[in-house]
């Protein structure tokens, strides 16, 4: 894993940012399932925890630096602040509801990635960010594609692409792609200013 020129290329670009230094023991992730009680059959919802690996604190960190860039002109917060929201919602509106199958699995990493690069360094609206481009790009790759897990047979596994539940850059990758998404469709369509989106 070529992780420290990125690392040091990042830290000496700027006072500001600084990614911890990466150093002792560490193993694979590993896979675990918690089970969906409100589905018929009970599957398991995959879980791969990331906390053994030597990228976990940098994608901790990452996510930290670059959450403020999601696009979330369409999302609240929480439920409660969506059903705050709608309250002054006149009788004639239609509530409607749809849903990501697998949002988690489904996410393109590296078109996510292409997504942030372009929103942190190329949108004039966003703060700017003291990091190499590429540097960044490096990182992202490295703990979103290079980590591997072991299930409790023992068996290694590298997830190519799609996202983890369980790593720190699971959601910060999910919601950039959905916010992105949301923003490319309701640009094309009359839509009302109290869209909100839960994602």
């Amino acid at each position: 894993m070529q992780i420290a020129p990125s690392r040091e290329a990042i830290n000496a670009a700027t006072n500001a940012v600084h990614l911890p230094m990466i150093s002792g023991d560490f193993g694979p992730g590993y896979l675990y399932g918690n089970v969906k009680t409100n589905k018929q059959g009970n599957p398991l919802r995959l879980i791969i925890s990331q906390c053994p690996m030597p990228t976990y604190q940098l994608a901790r960190r990452l996510n930290a630096i670059l959450r403020p860039y999601v696009p979330d002109r369409y999302c609240v917060a929480s439920s409660a602040e969506f059903l705050e929201r709608i309250k002054d919602v006149c009788g004639e509106a239609v509530i409607a509801s749809m849903d990501v199958e697998s949002l988690f699995t489904n996410v393109p990493v590296d078109e996510t990635i292409d997504l942030i690069a372009d929103i942190v360094y190329r949108d004039e609206a966003s703060p700017e960010l003291n990091i190499p481009e590429q540097a960044l790009r490096t990182l992202l790759a490295i703990c979103t594609k290079t980590t591997p897990f072991t299930t409790h047979r023992g068996h290694m596994y590298l997830q190519k692409d799609g996202v983890a539940m369980g790593s720190p850059l699971g959601m910060l990758f999910a919601n950039f792609h959905m916010g992105v998404v949301e923003e490319r469709v309701f640009s094309q369509v009359e839509c009302p200013p109290r869209l909100l989106s839960l994602h």
